[in-house]
């Protein structure tokens, strides 16, 4: 499981709305559903019952949003990816860079568990999540996309990076350097800064190996 949750406050702050969604995420992962997509489901309903409690609670705290990019991959290379922000995960391939839902190749997941608000309006009404993790509205299996990373990359990022540098170039920078990872954030990180970046960057890149 990968997750990048990028907030409007300092995320090092007690609490903050970033740090409560991958708390939310982690103890998801602790839990036993279905499939994945629900799984990522009950994170994201979890994490927004919890901020908007904290927010009612202290009056006296900000404006407190965020949006989280997140994904689980099994043994066979198969990832899930929901992303209530806009456009915070690529997938990369040696042809394109895309948003999950926009590949080639992705596909909404199938089976049993998926989440579903159900047709009645209280069943939707607690199906919805609030502004702090994104638009109000109500988690559809069109958020959710599946595709196989076996030779592929997928990157979550924050705005620090995506903001700054024109995602061609992402692809350009991760392609170059191929399976060594590590050295493609750095270098993600020094373009961002050197293209004027003054927000925090928070990288995670994945290759699909194919062994």
């Amino acid at each position: 499981m990968f997750g990048v949750a990028e907030g409007s406050t300092d995320p090092s702050s007690e609490g903050a709305a970033s740090g409560i969604a991958i708390s939310c995420l982690r103890e998801a992962a602790q839990r036993h559903e279905k499939s994945s997509a629900a799984l990522l489901d009950r994170a994201v309903h979890e994490s927004d019952a919890r901020i908007g409690a904290r927010v009612v609670k202290s009056q006296d705290v900000p404006q407190d949003v965020t949006h989280l990019s997140a994904c689980i991959i099994d043994n066979a290379l198969e990832c899930t990816i929901l992303d209530t922000g806009e456009g915070n995960a690529y997938l990369i391939d040696r042809d394109s860079i895309q948003v999950p839902r926009e590949h080639t190749l992705s596909r909404h997941p199938e089976g049993p568990g998926f989440p579903d608000g159900g047709h009645g309006s209280e069943k939707k009404r607690g199906g919805m999540i609030s502004h702090t993790l994104g638009e109000p509205r109500i988690l559809m299996k069109t958020d959710f996309s599946a595709v196989n990373l076996a030779d592929r990359f997928l990157l979550l990022s924050s705005g620090g990076l995506h903001d700054y540098i024109k995602k061609d170039r992402i692809a350009e920078i991760v392609l170059k350097n191929g399976e060594n990872v590590e050295m493609s954030c750095e270098l993600l990180v020094q373009e961002a800064l050197s293209a004027g970046s003054d927000r925090t960057i928070t990288i995670v890149l994945v290759h699909g190996h194919l062994h």
